[in-house]
């Protein structure tokens, strides 16, 4: 080793311990003691009298729980030169995020219980964060027939259905299979997550712009329209009303579909929206071409406004990234061949935390779209039963502090994507007040000062039956 690759091991060493004491913690919004203790991977307001706590001057920061980022793509298998599950957790980490959901469109795509205990063996020992999987819904064309019961028989924590065309193979644009799933997911009580977006419409769009060679990413927003998102949203929340189905609408993205979702909205009934769609626009599509190309498309500002006051009114339910990475090389081809997606998880904390700076955001409505949302609506759970998402007395201390005043700019290969192997954001340029410095996973530190910290010990969560 040379000296720095030393110095480097030794900080992870120094940094990875059990028992500490951050002294001088800002609460959010209780009165607990400013100096809290990580004792045995718990959280606790009170230390043991007979032991010794390695101490942490966390003056000036402010403790949030740890963020549950239920919408990522991390590549594996199939596309680790984009990401793989060392450096999409390490990301991650750098964001607060301690828990994140992963996609099924991998190569090969997660459809049966076979192939997810291949991706569960294949990322074991590599994650910084703990994790869920997804199953991915697809069909037999020629019977009609859905995976349904496969998902049904397995333990992946959600079925996702891609409604419309996205990146990767899974779709189900089928009325028939589409039903089916609904209906036995909701006689089984089971969570179906949908891209809502009608595949019919989409494909008479594109057939408009077919026969230029390299139009302006521009058409993006054109080809998936308002109406085509409208449409599939409509439809899945009357399956859903009708079944009885547990549904969540991932990535929204228009004041139209928020208000058929006020219509339909009961305790069964969720909706995600992305950081991308809540503060970018369609213009970016001019500005950055197909960096800021993705599914569903950014919209307009009149739509990122619908979308913030949909968090303060309670009715969207969390906030989750889309981080779907792809390389420059990937991203700078022409609009046929560039592939839809931006990565995301290193920026989430610093958006919302900046949107908390100029005023149109709460620190509550923060907590309550990272961490609370997602353990209500995915029934996230610890061992004795409590929901995740808090940084209560006892609970396992997955926790962020976060310095409010601490400003920094996005950059290419530094500040909010420093650790995604892509190495870029659409959000660079961007100065951003309020950043991650210290992230916590089951009571072990793994981001400080700007650094990743110890060796992957992520975790999975398991469905609770």
């Amino acid at each position: 080793m040379n000296q720095t690759e030393v110095s480097e091991f030794l900080f992870c060493i120094y940094n990875q311990i059990m028992n500490f004491m951050l002294r001088n913690v800002r609460h959010a919004f209780s009165s607990a003691p400013p100096n809290i203790f990580v004792q045995d991977g718990f959280l606790r307001y009170a230390s043991h009298p007979q032991l010794n706590f390695f101490e942490i001057d966390a003056s000036g920061l402010t403790l949030l729980p740890g963020l549950m980022d239920v919408h990522v793509h991390l590549r594996t298998p199939g596309d680790t030169h984009k990401e793989d599950w060392t450096t999409g957790t390490q990301a991650a980490a750098a964001g607060g995020v301690t828990m994140i959901l992963d996609m099924p469109n991998n190569q090969p795509p997660v459809t049966t219980r076979e192939i997810l205990r291949e991706k569960r063996e294949l990322i074991q020992g590599t994650s910084y964060v703990n994790y869920c999987f997804y199953m991915g819904a697809t069909f037999d064309a020629a019977t009609g027939h859905s995976n349904i019961e496969e998902y049904l028989s397995s333990d992946a924590l959600a079925l996702k259905v891609y409604m419309g065309s996205s990146t990767g193979s899974l779709l189900v644009d089928r009325e028939e299979p589409l039903e089916e799933i609904f209906r036995k997911a909701g006689e089984a009580d089971r969570l179906v997550c949908v891209h809502a977006e009608d595949e019919k419409i989409m494909r008479e769009h594109q057939k408009r712009f077919e026969r230029e060679l390299d139009p302006s990413p521009s058409i993006h927003s054109q080809i998936r329209d308002p109406e085509a998102a409208r449409r599939a949203v409509e439809q899945a929340l009357h399956w859903a009303e009708q079944y009885n189905t547990r549904l969540h609408i991932c990535h929204v993205s228009t004041r139209a579909e928020l208000e058929l979702i006020a219509r339909f909205k009961t305790e069964r009934i969720s909706c995600e929206v992305s950081p991308h769609h809540l503060f970018l626009t369609q213009d970016e599509l001019d500005r950055q071409g197909n960096f800021a190309k993705m599914n569903p498309p950014l919209r307009t500002a009149e739509d990122n406004v619908a979308l913030i006051e949909g968090i303060r009114s309670g009715l969207i339910d969390m906030v989750a990234t889309d981080h779907a990475p792809h390389t420059l090389q990937e991203k700078q081809q022409n609009y046929w061949k560039a592939p839809a997606g931006v990565p995301g998880l290193e920026t989430l904390l610093p958006l919302l935390l900046n949107a908390v700076h100029e005023g149109k955001l709460t620190l509550q409505d923060v907590v309550r779209v990272t961490s609370e949302g997602p353990a209500r609506v995915f029934r996230l759970k610890d061992e004795t039963g409590r929901l995740l998402g808090s940084v209560e007395e006892g609970t396992m201390a997955n926790f962020v502090l976060v310095d409010l005043e601490k400003t920094q700019v996005v950059e290419r290969g530094g500040f909010g994507a420093r650790f995604t192997k892509c190495g870029w954001s659409v959000f660079e340029g961007r100065s951003l007040t309020g950043w991650p410095v210290l992230t916590v996973v089951n009571g072990e530190i793994v981001y400080r000062d700007e650094k990743i910290c110890g060796i992957p010990q992520g975790k999975e969560v398991k469905r609770k039956r």
